[in-house]
């Protein structure tokens, strides 16, 4: 059992659940992608670079605001028993929308403002994890897993189910949904 004090939760592909407006931009570009083509850990292999660049840019824009909720997230985010810190890498010009979802999604109830952080960029995460203390971090990206510190915990979020694929279940914990993430993090099954 883990009993972790601070749990760092990422936000894109966790606690928003961008899948569709991925698979929606991804036809506008020509490219027809099932839903666990559009996981972050392998979406790249599935269209051209400069097309997920563009692809990135509309879906962290105003399509965020749109977006709706990872199944399970809103309801359970408040059951986990530890202080709860959002880290998120996201460009400047993109944080307001993120900013906007929480506010609308009255995630601000459950995680304060003050623990709720944007980074410029993935590998800018492993400081923030650091310099907060996070015990255990839920990530959807393999590589902000990998380029955590040995202290921190790392479950990677898999609704898709790939993980087996890219050999992933040998170096993290796997939760597949908000539900076993919960149990993982509470060490039981939450009220």
């Amino acid at each position: 059992m883990w009993n972790p004090r601070r749990i760092g939760i990422d936000l894109d592909g966790v606690i928003i659940d961008h899948r569709e407006h991925k698979r929606m931009l991804a036809e506008e570009y020509g490219f027809a992608l099932e839903p666990w083509q559009t996981n972050s850990n392998i979406m790249r292999q599935h269209v051209p670079g400069e097309v997920f660049d563009t692809m990135q840019t509309d879906l962290y824009g105003s399509l965020t605001r749109k977006a709706p909720a990872v199944a399970g997230a809103l309801q359970l985010l408040p059951s986990l028993k530890a202080e709860v810190y959002i880290v998120s890498s996201r460009r400047a010009g993109s944080i307001r929308h993120a900013q906007d979802w929480l506010l609308s999604h009255r995630v601000y109830d459950s995680v304060p403002a003050e623990r709720i952080f944007f980074c410029g960029t993935d590998g800018e995460k492993r400081g923030y994890c650091d310099r907060l203390g996070i015990d255990l971090f839920l990530d959807d990206k393999i590589s902000v897993l990998e380029g955590l510190g040995a202290k921190t915990k790392r479950v990677l979020f898999d609704e898709d189910g790939i993980a087996r694929h890219l050999n992933a279940e040998e170096r993290f914990t796997v939760a597949k949904t908000w539900d076993e993430f919960v149990v993982l993090a509470n060490g039981k099954v939450h009220a």
